[in-house]
């Protein structure tokens, strides 16, 4: 493989020699690598595929693929193919013959490799107390979804540590291991949360690799499908990283706030211990005028029911939301009592916001996700009404299943003016 190096004319420079480029393919064949190809031009997922069958004297050569390319699919359409020699790393252009059989599809040979040196997307580690957090979901049916703290992340991809991974129907748990990542698996949704100067990242993307350290598994995933606003964001996300890096002044851009004398403090002092964080003030405004007139009207006018048993959050939330114009609040301690508010033919309207906690449904150490199931099979026997599942604390794998009209809001704490605008924007229009 002397000739790879040899052929490397400098990072993204052609290599054009016919020889390289057969050397690296042979290797690919024996050894029966798995790499990537993409269509070009496209935000569609990569496809795994493997060296079947090369055909120097014709051009050509045959890959075996794990999931079939569409049928529409014209000869001649342009791929990208990305893979790695020894420890090199190659894209090149290959165009599309025809299908071969089940699975194989011709392509023609490249005419050129490109050196894609992995220190294009440099890796920024982030520690567990850094709070980046990753979930991602998988295509399988039922799903199966996956959450855990970031480890690193570049442009062309991240790793975490799997901490949890729950059927998507019911939230059951289900054992954590190498075998759940084949490489090459799709995962069509993903979220990264609270990253630097990024507060939410989600996209497309593949497993790289699954590697089991002791009792830990890292989960390695290829973004598939950023759009470009999120990879610019993720662009400036990590150039603010690197300067956090360099240890310079320009660490803070421009037009954010200066930070704390307890932030410039932990810096001083190695970052060894958590500042104290204080919450942001909230306006002083009285609750009850703060709001227009018509929102104003819509909380009086809403019936609320409020599904949690007798205790001092429940008496706390009672108070929040008479104070902000919810007059018209019910209370009921179990999901039981619930139905019969529901009935159609009632004299009254039906309740136009049910705020049902999450402590009803769970029982022991069942998972969170488990739980938020259960209360919305009972709320689609009551006429999936508008709904917000009230807990201690958000999991963040509630958050796979946030495309549901079900809403998520931690137990309200002092005036609770952002909780409550939540729920103003879940009243009937």
């Amino acid at each position: 493989m002397n000739r790879l190096k040899a052929g490397k004319d400098g990072r993204g420079a052609p290599i054009e020699d016919p020889q390289v480029m057969q050397d690296a393919l042979q290797v690919l064949f024996e050894t029966e690598t798995e790499f990537f190809i993409k269509v070009e031009g496209t935000s569609t997922l990569p496809y795994a595929a493997r060296v079947q069958r090369l055909q120097f004297p014709e051009g050509q050569f045959s890959l075996k693929l794990v999931r079939p390319l569409p049928h529409e699919m014209p000869p001649g359409a342009q791929f990208r193919m990305t893979f790695a020699v020894d420890d090199l790393r190659f894209e090149a252009s290959i165009s599309l013959i025809g299908r071969d059989g089940y699975l194989q599809y011709g392509f023609q040979l490249p005419s050129s490799l490109f050196q894609a040196d992995r220190r294009l997307h440099p890796r920024y580690p982030f520690r567990p107390r850094e709070n980046a957090y990753v979930i991602a979901q998988d295509a399988t049916i039922p799903g199966i979804g996956v959450a855990g703290p970031l480890v690193n992340i570049s442009m062309g991809g991240m790793a975490l540590r799997v901490d949890r991974a729950l059927r998507m129907d019911d939230g059951v748990r289900v054992p954590v291991n190498s075998a759940l990542f084949e490489r090459g698996k799709g995962f069509p949704r993903f979220r990264v949360q609270d990253l630097p100067l990024l507060h939410l990242l989600e996209g497309r993307a593949i497993s790289a690799h699954a590697t089991e350290r002791g009792s830990e598994l890292l989960l390695g995933l290829t973004f598939a499908g950023l759009s470009g606003e999120d990879e610019a964001a993720l662009a400036r996300c990590l150039a603010f990283r690197e300067k956090m890096y360099r240890g310079g002044q320009a660490a803070r851009p421009e037009g954010a706030p200066a930070r704390s004398r307890a932030g410039r403090l932990r810096d001083e002092a190695g970052d060894e211990e958590e500042a104290e964080v204080l919450p942001d003030p909230e306006p002083e405004t009285p609750p009850a005028q703060e709001a227009g007139i018509l929102l104003r009207l819509q909380r009086r006018t809403a019936r609320v029911v409020l599904v949690m048993a007798p205790g001092a959050v429940r008496q706390g939330i009672q108070d929040l939301l008479r104070q902000h114009g919810y007059h018209r609040l019910e209370t009921v301690e179990h999901m039981d009592l619930l139905r019969p508010l529901c009935e159609p033919g009632q004299r009254r309207a039906l309740p136009g916001l049910i705020l049902a906690d999450l402590a009803l449904a769970r029982e022991g150490d069942t998972e969170p996700l488990a739980a938020v199931r259960i209360l919305e099979r009972q709320m689609a026997e009551l006429g999936d009404l508008p709904t917000a599942i009230l807990c201690e604390e958000v999991d963040p794998t509630l958050l796979l299943a946030q495309e549901t009209a079900t809403r998520f809001l931690p137990y309200p704490s002092g005036r609770g003016a952002r909780w409550i605008e939540t729920l103003d924007a879940m009243l009937p229009n």
